[in-house]
């Protein structure tokens, strides 16, 4: 079993080398994507032969389509790297939460799965009632004019809902997936060669929620998709974002069956990031 770890990073540079060091191990290599408005020097990290850095790296902005396009970059630099398994997409502020070798163990078990959380559009799905507005209207934020929302606001008002090109099922609801090497290659080609469907997710809100999913959703993998892997708590006030986990939260992360969590900030509460390396990891 060969894992590669895809990490999206853009600050706190002693978490990221905490969470690398729980899960390093000889079948899990490391990708770090430094968000390129970042000065990367802070990164320092040790020099090992299971450390790679995204080289066509991407400067992000919330919720836009750089999210996406950094995904699909670093995805390329994988998939040319070696041959794995799979390829696990987290961000520096998750952790693992079972041992690493439990989650070697557990993809080896599940070889062939595609965890990747894709709800299909329906009209009818609470959580589609909720978030259906960021796939189906305009969404400009990504434009930087004046009163960008207000000409937002106009022309999804004269204007019918969206349609997704060539008959898609819109899916949705995480950014986080571990996923095997060939339905990356699968995402990448799919993504190359569909430019209608670039065109349609470029104004979409919060994309990286939508866009993997709808095509894992709409590719021959569909047959072998399960639930994402990573804890989120998204029932405490977010706005927009997950709730910061804290030694509050320790019992349900312990429990959960999920293998990683999120997300965590070693600057709002170091405890509980240290309460799961004693009790859950061998280092």
């Amino acid at each position: 079993m060969k894992i590669a770890c895809l990490i999206f990073v853009h600050k706190n540079p002693d978490q990221l080398k905490q969470l690398i060091e729980i899960l390093d191990c000889p079948e899990i290599d490391f990708h770090i994507h430094i968000d390129k408005k970042i000065n990367r020097n802070i990164f320092n990290l040790e020099n090992k032969k299971n450390i790679f850095y995204v080289k066509n790296n991407v400067r992000i902005k919330w919720a836009t389509f750089s999210q996406v396009q950094a995904t699909l970059n670093s995805l390329s630099e994988i998939v040319n790297n070696k041959n794995y398994d799979y390829i696990n997409f987290i961000s520096g502020q998750d952790l693992p939460i079972k041992n690493k070798y439990e989650i070697v163990k557990f993809l080896e078990i599940n070889k062939g799965t595609e965890f990747i959380t894709c709800i299909p559009y329906s009209p009818f799905n609470d959580w589609w009632i909720e978030n259906e507005r960021r796939v189906f209207k305009f969404n400009f934020h990504n434009w930087i004019i004046p009163f960008k929302y207000k000409i937002q606001n106009f022309i999804n008002y004269i204007t019918p809902k969206r349609i997704p090109p060539d008959g898609y099922v819109i899916a949705g609801n995480a950014s986080w997936f571990c996923i095997t090497q060939e339905c990356a290659k699968y995402i990448l080609n799919s993504s190359s060669i569909n430019k209608k469907l670039i065109k349609f997710f470029q104004y979409v809100w919060g994309v990286d929620e939508f866009f993997f999913s709808t095509l894992v959703y709409n590719s021959p993998f569909r047959e072998k998709i399960k639930e994402n892997i990573t804890y989120v708590d998204w029932e405490s006030p977010h706005n927009g974002h997950p709730k910061i986990l804290t030694i509050d939260d320790f019992e349900k992360i312990k429990n959960s069956e999920k293998i990683f969590a999120r997300k965590f900030d070693i600057n709002f509460d170091e405890t509980i990031i240290k309460k799961i390396k004693n009790t859950i990891h061998i280092i």
